[in-house]
């Protein structure tokens, strides 16, 4: 008789009493899977945990330090009671498993969850699947990118998510965070659960001497759901290896394309091959989208437009990556980054208008700023409204709790008050200005040092957090 092990099995050992499993802690957001709808944290000692179901899923972005009331959960995730953000970070540290290095990608597995960092240049380059590693990484536009990696031993056995693709001649490959093909040996006597393609899985495997994996167990996190792979009610239709979602059309380039579902916090992306030509097609227009699997990814097979009189469809939001190329009192534009050598996408596809919500001040963002950003359609108005902008230097965001943001930018100070300090930065065209706490010493500062200049947004006004130069330091808060 075949066996088949799930994970509620391999994981008895771990059920504690529920009072010890409640609980609260503090960690930066590493990483969002969207249809798990969980949030991968890292704490200042690099511990790993993985959030389900927080509230305001789709307004915490990463580098986010976030406060988390949870229960443990017998898989070793955290059920989040409340999830309050505080503050953004630049950097995290982590404690974590290597999965993979591919290309400029390191894949890592903890907390029973899979993320991966940007690397740049040499961290990384030794690295084998189930070396453990403690790691440290900087928060760029959209991503982690790698700063150092130490290894710190080896795990003979590891923790894998991420979405079922199919299993041929005793091989299952899924797809990990979102990109990362991974291929795992089934062995003769497992039997497998019922799986589809598209279907969330977690898998515990064993690491093999040549860095191969085999399967231990393995629990499909979609079984019993109703759904048919992809998304149920969410808009996805996921057949035999291909899908077809409606909704937004949030960024196009030459290579790849994104749509914005309803019920999908994170856009559903997929490959666009050389031979499909696209034209005529706006970031913001209603879309629906047909992809399949092939060749280690999703890749565009159709896109057709819906007219429905408004933009966008007039529903849903917009998530797109750019530059901006320009800002006023009132709005906000982005030009969506695309290859230079794109010419199946005309340029009136390429830019993104939001205006302003009541009280968002761009103070720390400039022309040309690469950035992320994210906008809701409002059908009374008629038109998009900002509700997140994200720079490698600043952000802001308008969430469920009003209006909060961050910027840390290098100028020139130019004027010190009694009620604030300003600097000029290059590319900004009216010097960065903040206010501070009437008393706040100064004495340490002169006019025209070049320093460091970070403010938090609260109270309804931009707010001194830290002003550094070589000769002086100060930090309130």
């Amino acid at each position: 008789m075949k066996r088949a092990l799930v994970l509620a099995v391999a994981v008895v050992g771990l059920v504690l009493p529920a009072a010890a499993n409640a609980g609260g802690f503090q960690a930066v957001v590493i990483a969002k899977n969207a249809k798990r709808k969980t949030l991968v944290t890292a704490s200042a000692n690099g511990t790993v945990r993985t959030v389900r179901g927080p509230k305001s899923f789709g307004k915490i972005g990463l580098g986010a330090l976030v406060a988390v009331r949870a229960r443990r959960l017998p898989d070793g995730t955290f059920a989040a009671a409340s999830t309050r953000q505080l503050r953004r970070v630049k950097q995290a540290r982590v404690q974590a498993t290597v999965v993979k290095r591919a290309g400029r990608k390191l894949y890592l597995s903890g907390g029973d969850s899979v993320f991966a960092f940007g690397l740049r240049n040499g961290p990384g380059a030794k690295l084998r699947p189930g070396d453990r590693v403690n790691a440290s990484a900087k928060f760029g536009t959209a991503q982690l990118f790698c700063d150092a990696v130490k290894p710190v031993g080896h795990d003979d056995e590891l923790e894998l998510e991420g979405i079922y693709l199919s299993t041929q001649d005793g091989v299952l490959a899924l797809a990990v965070h979102g990109r990362g093909l991974v291929k795992v040996t089934v062995p003769d006597d497992f039997e497998l659960p019922e799986l589809k393609p598209g279907d969330e899985i977690s898998l515990h495997a064993t690491v093999e001497p040549d860095g191969a994996f085999t399967l231990v167990s393995i629990d499909n996190e979609d079984a019993g759901d109703g759904s048919t792979g992809g998304g149920g009610d969410g808009g996805v239709d996921m057949g035999n290896r291909v899908f077809t979602v409606s909704g937004v059309l949030s960024s196009l380039t030459s290579t790849s394309l994104g749509v914005e579902v309803d019920g999908h916090p994170e856009p559903v992306r997929c490959s666009v091959p050389p031979s499909l030509k696209l034209s005529g097609l706006k970031v913001g227009e209603a879309v629906e989208m047909t992809c399949k699997y092939d060749g280690g990814r999703f890749v565009l097979v159709k896109l057709t437009a819906k007219t429905d009189g408004e933009p966008g469809g007039g529903d849903g939001s917009v998530d797109v990556q750019g530059s901006i190329t320009t800002i006023n009192p009132t709005a906000v534009t982005v030009a969506v980054s695309s290859p230079a050598e794109v010419t199946s996408v005309k340029n009136e596809g390429k830019s993104l208008t939001c205006a302003l919500q009541g009280g968002e001040d761009l103070r720390g963002f400039a022309v040309g700023d690469a950035v992320e950003i994210e906008c809701d359609f409002s059908k009374t108005l008629g038109h998009y409204l900002l509700t997140s902008l994200t720079s490698d230097n600043a952000a802001l965001e308008y969430g469920d709790d009003g209006l909060a943001g961050w910027f840390d930018l290098d100028g020139t100070l130019t004027s010190i008050r009694a009620d604030g300090v300003g600097i000029e930065v290059d590319g900004h065209q009216q010097p960065v200005d903040c206010a501070m706490p009437a008393g706040t010493d100064l004495s340490g500062f002169a006019l025209g040092d070049s320093v460091e200049l970070e403010c938090n947004y609260g109270d309804g006004r931009w707010q001194l957090a830290s002003l550094v130069s070589d000769s002086a330091q100060l930090r309130l808060g």
